[in-house]
């Protein structure tokens, strides 16, 4: 091991889930720019219900997060040397923060190469799910030609569109649906009508959103405020003739009730890309039901996504080499930590092929 390098470790999901594609091929290539400074290894496959494990970390400066969790029992036991984990994506929810402020642990993401991928996701379900393409391919390759009758479309032009969570990806999504001229609602708690107005939208409670929308679509990150924001009351205002689709985090909608809101077909349909419980097993109730169009969190899962997402990540990981610092951190406060001062230190100095202080 090349001591004078970052030594970063990728999780095991990374093997677990490229199938025939090398590691090139989804974007590892980026690290090959930087490779005089940073060492990349990947860890054993693993899918993403497991956690990384205390001794993949024991000789690492950085870790670089998929998908898997990263608990607090991994945390504390490589706090001596890990100095940052680099989530791959946005979504922190598997990892604890909280464990990696108090060792010590910068953590960051890279929201901005998400943004894309994922709002033409949603535009992709939006459409997926309006135009019944999934039935529709069903009885075309079953041979049930003229049964298309009773899966005729709605359109998506000059209808209105609820966008729940208005961030980067639901801006986009807004941008995205410019050419359909669709009037666009939006919703945050702290949404501003100059703000909405700015992203061509306008500003609206959840209620009127749920009330008037052709199309609802969830773009808002998991927190205790958004956690069960669409419950029973709120599937239960939703037109007869309208789509949902959930591109956020699955726990954002209570998955109960929209299983008994789809059941009884109160409304339209739903395009889902994210879960209360993921993985989703076969025997799940959603599973049985042709009103939703379903997708394995991949919906902005593109080879160009995977390299751009990498790319960066090598970026900001290659600025701590050199004293810098990463541009998206999500637990500021551990920059007062004396133990990642000390690690960061140490790093700077062992990549420099200096002697520590």
């Amino acid at each position: 091991m090349d001591q004078h390098r970052m030594q970063v470790v990728a999780s095991g999901d990374y093997l677990h889930t490229r199938g025939s594609d090398s590691l090139e091929t989804l974007g590892f290539d980026a690290y090959a720019r930087v490779a005089s400074r940073i060492a990349v290894t990947p860890l054993s496959a693993g899918p993403q219900t497991a956690a990384v494990a205390p001794d993949d970390l024991a000789a690492a400066d950085a870790l670089l997060m998929l998908g898997q969790f990263l608990p607090a029992a991994s945390i504390a036991p490589a706090a001596r040397r890990l100095l940052v984990v680099a989530r791959a994506g946005v979504g922190v929810d598997k990892i604890d923060v909280e464990a990696c402020t108090a060792h010590g642990v910068l953590l960051f993401n890279v929201p901005d190469a998400l943004t894309e991928g994922t709002a033409a996701g949603a535009l992709a379900l939006m459409l997926a799910t309006s135009r019944q393409l999934v039935a529709l391919d069903r009885l075309t390759r079953e041979g049930r030609w003229d049964d298309r009758q009773f899966h005729r479309g709605r359109e998506i032009y000059g209808k209105t569109l609820g966008v729940i969570g208005p961030g980067r990806i639901g801006g986009e999504l807004i941008r995205l649906v410019a050419p359909f001229r669709m009037r666009v609602l939006a919703y945050s708690p702290r949404l501003t009508p100059a703000r909405a107005e700015a992203i061509g939208a306008q500003c609206a409670s959840l209620d009127s959103l749920l009330d008037e929308s052709d199309f609802v679509a969830v773009c808002c990150p998991l927190s205790e405020e958004t956690r069960g924001m669409l419950g029973a009351r709120e599937l239960a205002r939703l037109k007869t003739t309208a789509f949902l689709v959930n591109v956020g985090r699955g726990p954002v909608i209570d998955q109960d009730a929209l299983v008994a809101a789809l059941r009884a077909r109160s409304f339209a349909g739903a395009g889902l890309d994210v879960f209360s419980t993921q993985p989703m097993t076969a025997d799940d109730p959603l599973a049985a039901l042709d009103n939703v169009v379903l997708c394995p969190h991949a919906v902005c899962d593109t080879y160009e996504l995977r390299r751009d997402v990498l790319a960066v990540t090598a970026v900001e990981l290659l600025a701590l080499t050199e004293g810098g610092l990463p541009k998206n951190i999500l637990n500021p406060a551990v920059l007062d930590s004396p133990l990642f001062q000390a690690k960061r230190s140490a790093l700077v100095a062992r990549v420099a092929g200096r002697p520590s202080a």
